[in-house]
């Protein structure tokens, strides 16, 4: 089988019937059940979202856009509008629209509709209109959804109403971005020209809402975050600066680092001045030492007389009140003020002491030289110099100790405290920059607030439109579709049919299944077509057959009175052995042959008069016959010697013992089958049986009722009436553009 463009012209027009029909009838039933279908309304509405090139307040160095983001903010926006959320919402007020109206408008929606909406809602529901307030009646409607799963107003929702249930809703939405632009288009179909532009409309406003709620929800929740902890942070803070100055005043603490930098500097100050005051106490203390060394011992006495000693004690207090006043021992400012007019009056009675003193030395009555020619007014007024002078540096000691007691008691205080305000110091530098930071943020996040506040502004750019034409009726479309699918399914399966089926169907397939050599073929005869010449085509195919058997068989002829013995088997019944040994037989008669033709079947017919017909019986020893003359007892050798050609009919070898003996003896053997069945597992077991059993001749088959178009293998062209145009165009479908019917001769 070539499988042409020619092979499924003609498969497909031995079912042309089919082909035709089933189409027709679907396009039929099509046509019939889409008839009154109501018209479709479409409105569109177009959004403008900003996405991809919208203004930002932002300012973003090396900003770069992103694609991913961008179709994933796209994806989200559309998921947004299909939501069930915003369906159910759509619905409802929807739904609140048409139950305010007193009367239908067909700009909302029809009268039609509007009437079969007051037949299906009950009076409860009715009740819950508030004449002229939307935003009340859509309240109510929502609680009375919300109160129950049984309630009117949850199915109308929830279940198939064609203009307010969510599913239905949803399925009649389209959604999509426009090309790589910011605007978002949205359309909606149905039935009813209002109900499809006021149900777009507010579906374009409900989700605006809720886009622009969820968007800005959002960055509130980040800003309400930032702000608690900013608060936390502050609070923080101010604990933290709160103890530091708490310990500053319980430690009088100005600064602490200039304080002690200050008294660091004091104390080497100090150290100095201290260092200077002694050596001048013990010089003068020296000096001192060595005059009243030379002092008579009279003068000595009158030295440490009780006038002069209490002078010297005046004048030793007054030198430590001057001393202390002088060194600022409370190193106060406003003390300093005041401790600088004191010292001014410690200093003039200082100086009257020590008038005080000259005077009472002068009253002594001194000789006028000492021992060693000095004069004693020199040495009494040297001493007296020292005198003050030792007073003086005496009493600078004693204050200087005190200082330095203060000063060790003053660093025994700052050493710790040191510690302590490093610590309190990272408190509040750790606290501070959290709470910059926390700043910061909530600076960010605002910013991203005010940006996400102007970016989900979406605008309805296209007011969704008031449908006049209804949309085209598809119905002329669905009848074509169903007609092309009706001859595409019948064609599938005619083509699965004719490829899934197992039958021999031709020579190919036989030898393929059986595996043994094509005798011949005979075609299956359609009385019911007229076009073909089923006469010549029997003929051709039996002198085809006839062909076989005449050269294949090694003839003798008379004159050796050896006839050629051909046998027919069959693996079942009513393949048409029968049927072709009396046709070869009548084709060889005019071939100037004797044919003796041997057989079972009692009804058996021949054309020719001059076959001879022999009946003979199956016994139950019908396997041991060994020779024809056994098997036909009348025959005897002498009369089978007078025939050219013997042909021997056996039954079929499924129910049937078969001669084997006799199988071997013969010329040829003809294995009869149809081509409209398939080769089962029992014909292959008993020609496998049979193979190989019998020793005699290989069997060749002859395949009967095939299609006729089979016969082209053998005849050619069918011989059929065709118009010159049928011939153009077979010619055309096999590529042969340069045949022709005959050439001169």
């Amino acid at each position: 089988m070539n499988f042409n463009l020619l092979f499924f012209i003609r498969l497909f027009l031995r079912h042309i019937a089919l082909l035709i029909a089933v189409p027709i009838i679907l396009a039929v039933l099509v046509f019939y059940f889409t008839k009154g279908q109501p018209q479709k309304f479409t409105s569109k509405t177009k959004i403008y979202t900003g996405i991809a090139s919208g203004s930002s307040i932002e300012v973003l160095e090396n900003q770069r856009f992103d694609f991913f983001a961008t179709n994933t903010a796209f994806d989200n926006l559309i998921n947004i509008v299909k939501a069930r959320n915003t369906i159910e919402n759509v619905g409802l007020e929807l739904f609140t629209q048409h139950m305010l109206l007193e009367i239908p408008d067909s700009k909302i929606i029809s009268p039609q509709k509007y009437q079969s909406l007051m037949e299906i809602v009950p009076d409860s529901i009715k009740k819950l209109v508030v004449k002229g307030d939307y935003q009340k009646t859509l309240t109510n409607f929502r609680m009375a959804k919300e109160s129950g799963h049984q309630n009117f107003v949850y199915k109308l929702i929830n279940l198939k109403h064609a203009d307010y249930s969510a599913e239905k809703i949803l399925s009649k939405i389209t959604v999509r971005r426009i090309s790589n632009s910011d605007l978002v288009e949205i359309s909606y179909e149905s039935d009813d020209a209002g109900i499809c532009q006021n149900t777009l409309l507010i579906l374009s406003n409900v989700f605006v809402r809720l886009y622009a709620e969820m968007k800005v929800n959002q960055s509130d929740a980040v800003v309400k975050y930032f702000n608690e902890q900013l608060a936390l942070s502050n609070k923080r803070l101010t604990e933290a600066e709160d103890e530091l100055l708490d310990f500053n005043r319980s430690n009088n603490i100005i600064n602490y680092y200039e304080q002690t930098k200050h008294i660091a500097s004091q104390k080497e100050h100090f150290e100095m001045e201290y260092q200077g005051v002694q050596m001048r106490h013990e010089a003068t203390k020296s000096v001192s030492q060595i005059l009243e060394s030379k002092m008579s011992s009279r003068q000595k006495l009158r030295v440490a007389s009780e006038g002069v000693l209490e002078a010297r004690n005046k004048i030793s207090a007054v030198n430590i009140k001057i001393a202390m006043k002088s060194l600022n021992l409370g190193l106060d400012s406003v003390a300093t003020v005041v401790a600088g007019k004191e010292l001014a009056e410690l200093q003039l009675e200082a100086e009257r002491l020590n008038n005080d003193l000259r005077q009472a030395m002068d009253t002594l009555y001194w000789v006028d030289n000492d021992i060693d020619g000095l004069s004693t007014n020199s040495i009494l007024e040297d001493w007296l110099k020292n005198i003050i002078e030792y007073e003086g540096t005496k009493a600078q000691l004693l204050v200087l100790e005190q200082k330095r007691i203060e000063f060790r008691e003053l660093y025994t205080l700052f050493a710790p405290l040191g510690a302590t305000m490093k610590r309190l110091e990272r408190k509040i530098d750790v606290a501070e920059k959290e709470y910059l930071s926390l700043l910061h943020s909530l600076a960010l996040a605002k910013l991203k607030q005010q940006n996400i506040e102007l970016t989900s502004n979406l605008k309805m750019i296209d007011i969704p439109y008031f449908p006049i034409m209804p949309e085209a009726s598809k119905r002329k479309i669905l009848v074509a579709i169903a007609g092309i699918m009706g001859f595409v399914l019948v064609a599938f399966f005619i083509l699965l049919l004719e490829f899934l089926d197992v039958n021999i169907k031709n020579a190919r397939g036989v030898e393929d299944k059986i595996g043994l050599k094509v005798a011949g073929i005979f075609p299956r005869i359609e009385t019911s077509n007229k076009k073909v010449d089923n006469d010549y085509i029997i003929d051709k195919a039996t002198d085809a057959i006839v062909r076989h058997v005449v050269f294949s068989n090694e003839f003798t002829g008379n004159e050796s009175n050896n006839p050629a013995l051909n046998i027919f088997i069959s693996t079942q019944k009513e393949e048409g052995k029968s049927f072709l040994c009396t046709l070869v037989s009548d084709r060889l008669i005019p071939l100037d042959y004797k044919v003796l033709l041997l057989s079972n079947s009692e009804n058996l017919e021949v054309k020719s008069p001059e076959v001879d017909v022999v009946h003979y019986s199956i016994t139950e020893k019908f396997y041991r016959v060994t020779s024809l003359e056994e098997l036909v007892p009348e025959l005897s050798t002498e009369k089978l010697a007078a025939y050219n050609f013997i042909f021997l009919e056996v039954p079929d070898l499924l129910n049937h013992a078969f001669p084997v003996k006799l199988f071997n003896k013969s010329e040829h053997i003809y294995l009869v089958t149809r081509a409209n069945r398939p080769w089962s597992a029992a014909d292959k077991n008993v020609i496998k049986t049979f193979t190989s059993i019998v020793k005699g001749p290989e069997p060749a088959i002859i395949l009967n009722g095939v299609e006729l178009q089979e016969m082209e293998t053998i005849i050619g062209d069918l011989p059929r009436k065709r118009s010159m145009f049928r011939r153009i165009l077979k010619n055309i479908i096999r590529l042969r553009f340069y045949s022709k019917n005959k050439v001169a001769s």
